[in-house]
């Protein structure tokens, strides 16, 4: 008797995977002008501001579940198809933008989702063919339910305690939660700040963990940046930062850094009810005037 064994697909895929994959749909995240310019043959065009709202002028934010299922309805894609994702790969903030539609199509119910690592670059400099011609839509209408078992809110994050000083209840972080900062060390350390922030620095006791500590650049005429391909190395850096006890909570200045988190979490195959989301993120922390905020260390 003979038994066949299937290698599975890594998440993040290179340019001469694609055929392995064997996409659905295969979703440009660039801009309008850039895809129109040269892109993927058969691959349609979804920039980050299409299905994304800023809440409270902050950036990135998923909108109504109806209203987000209608805007990925239109990719033409369900959740049993494979679905192939790329942006630009000349900075690692571009990576934010799949990540950030990675996590929408998780909150949807998606399960074969594969992201193009090196982007629109890699898949030029492997020779593979573009076109500029407008990939074509199917027309469906979703059904889904919202996946949110890997998100947490602030509420659930914080418990009433007594403060023994001036016999009041204060509220703090439970004591079974482990943070994890995504931001670059500028924004951690309270050096810089986007104008959304009502003060600087981090959450207390929270561990700086920042995104690009996961990418190499690939050097040349066209410099650009690719995710380690390599799962366990991506594991060993991820695992010193996490507690294997407590829940661990992953935030940053928008939902992209933390759903940018759920990628290579997903990756490692960490397991779910170990993690969650924190989209609000420290913007949400900084305007609350009852909660302190940590500058210049490291904790």
């Amino acid at each position: 008797m003979f038994v066949l064994f299937i290698a599975e697909i890594p998440l993040f895929v290179s340019p001469d995977d694609f055929g392995k994959v064997k996409p659905r749909v295969v979703v440009d995240m660039r801009d309008p002008e850039e895809y129109a310019e040269a892109h993927i043959p058969g691959a349609v065009n979804l920039p980050v501001d299409a299905f994304l709202i800023a809440v409270d002028s902050v950036p990135f934010h998923m909108p109504e579940f109806d209203t987000l299922v209608d805007r990925i309805s239109a990719l033409g894609v369900r959740q049993k198809e494979s679905i192939l994702i790329y942006s630009s790969a000349k900075l690692t903030y571009h990576y934010l933008n799949v990540a950030a539609l990675y996590m929408v199509l998780k909150h949807l119910g998606f399960k074969k989702i594969y992201i193009l690592n090196g982007g629109f670059e890699a898949w030029k400099e492997a020779g593979k063919p573009v076109s500029d011609r407008k990939g074509l839509r199917g027309r469906i209408r979703l059904k889904a339910r919202p996946d949110s078992s890997f998100l947490i809110s602030l509420d659930s994050m914080l418990t009433e305690v007594l403060d023994s000083a001036t016999g009041n209840t204060k509220l703090i972080l439970r004591k079974d939660i482990r943070l994890v900062d995504g931001r670059i060390p500028p924004y951690y350390f309270g050096i810089i700040a986007p104008p959304f922030y009502n003060r600087r620095g981090h959450i207390p006791g929270a561990t700086s963990l920042p995104f690009t500590f996961f990418f190499r650049k690939v050097k040349g005429k066209e410099g650009f940046y690719y995710v380690m391909a390599d799962s366990a190395l991506v594991d060993s850096i991820l695992r010193p930062n996490l507690d294997p006890v407590r829940l661990n909570v992953f935030y940053g200045n928008t939902p992209r850094e933390a759903a940018f988190f759920l990628m290579l979490l997903d990756y490692v195959k960490y397991p779910r009810e170990k993690y969650r989301l924190y989209l609000n993120g420290f913007p949400e922390w900084s305007r609350r005037e009852d909660l302190p905020v940590v500058r210049y260390r490291w904790e």
